[in-house]
């Protein structure tokens, strides 16, 4: 079936500012990280993505069609383990994140304090209070960034970037089962969130305010990189200290 005009606008939008290409990634990709760096990744990337399925449940209590709440609901749980995605267990996605972090050398309690210690950086901070505001807009504008600007990339991002924590950092498989179930999980959720807005995105401004979200939410992305990118690589300083 061909696709409409807004879903390919939707789509435009993502591939313009996609975060699979950013320097961070790239940087990632090749192998010019080290363990240490992708723990100071998770210290800041917990405190994104710990309160996702707290933004969805504002825009879950704020939405009322029954088949966006199911699909809410489902995503929701699945964030907080109580359902499974298929092939993987039912845990807390943070957990696995956790975890992740301890393969990196972090210990759960640096990760989990870090923003009560002030370690957080400005772009993330940022990219939370974003995320923040989204969740109270009308429920086709609040998944328009949340789902398909945030959500729709990840699918890309972990299928370029989990490779090379096996083949380049010595992480083994279990320790990685964050990457796997995310592969899996946010391609479901990031299609769903496109159909979602496809369908009740009914007017033309509407639909545009939509893709504007869209762009907006790929731009916060890109700056939530840029500060891990700034921070640890692109000084020398910073280059020094991560070898």
């Amino acid at each position: 079936m061909a696709k409409s005009k807004f879903r390919q606008e939707l789509e435009d939008a993502i591939t313009a500012r996609h975060s699979s290409v950013h320097p961070w990634s790239e940087a990632w990709v090749s192998g010019k990280l080290n363990k240490h760096l992708l723990g100071e990744w998770v210290k800041q990337h917990y405190h994104y993505v710990s309160h996702f399925s707290e933004w969805l449940a504002t825009v879950y209590g704020n939405c009322e069609p029954e088949d966006v709440r199911d699909f809410l609901l489902e995503n929701i749980t699945e964030e907080e383990g109580v359902t499974g995605q298929a092939g993987f267990p039912a845990v807390r996605h943070t957990k696995l994140l956790l975890d992740f972090a301890e393969a990196c050398g972090k210990s759960r309690e640096e990760i989990t304090n870090a923003q009560l210690k002030g370690e957080l950086l400005p772009e993330t901070l940022g990219l939370q209070s974003w995320c923040a505001i989204q969740a109270h807009k009308p429920f086709v504008e609040a998944l328009s960034g949340l789902l398909v600007g945030l959500e729709s990339q990840v699918p890309k991002i972990y299928s370029k970037t989990t490779p090379p924590l096996l083949e380049k950092y010595g992480f083994t498989e279990e320790e990685v089962v964050f990457f796997r179930l995310h592969i899996v999980a946010d391609e479901e959720h990031g299609e769903r969130g496109f159909e979602i807005v496809e369908k009740y995105a009914t007017t033309p401004a509407v639909q545009a305010n939509c893709v504007r979200l869209v762009k907006e939410a790929t731009l916060m992305r890109r700056l939530y990189l840029d500060g891990l990118y700034n921070k640890y690589l692109a000084q020398p300083q910073a280059k020094a200290a991560a070898e």
